[in-house]
């Protein structure tokens, strides 16, 4: 008895039909696409230029190493060290 009424239950929703009239009043955000890509294309291209290639591995830990904590001026504090922390 429960099932054939929630079956007639569900045949009645199937059956409804419900119409929206579609409204397009929504404003335009972002403008046409008529004018996408406009800045890109008007911007002058220029040639990448050739550049030395970057130390990879062990030579750009020599680097970072080298420019972090030898090359450096002394601060107010003294040297820069690698661990920072106050000493206690």
């Amino acid at each position: 008895m429960i099932t054939s009424e929630l079956y007639s239950y569900s045949t009645r929703i199937d059956t409804i039909k419900v119409e929206l009239p579609i409204v397009d009043n929504m404003g335009k955000v972002h403008g046409s696409l008529a004018r996408a890509g406009k800045v890109k294309a008007q911007t002058p291209k220029v040639e990448k230029q050739e550049k030395k290639k970057n130390p990879r591995g062990r030579a750009k830990k020599r680097m970072l190493y080298n420019r972090r904590f030898v090359n450096v001026t002394t601060l107010p504090g003294g040297k820069r060290r690698m661990n920072p922390n106050p000493e206690k």
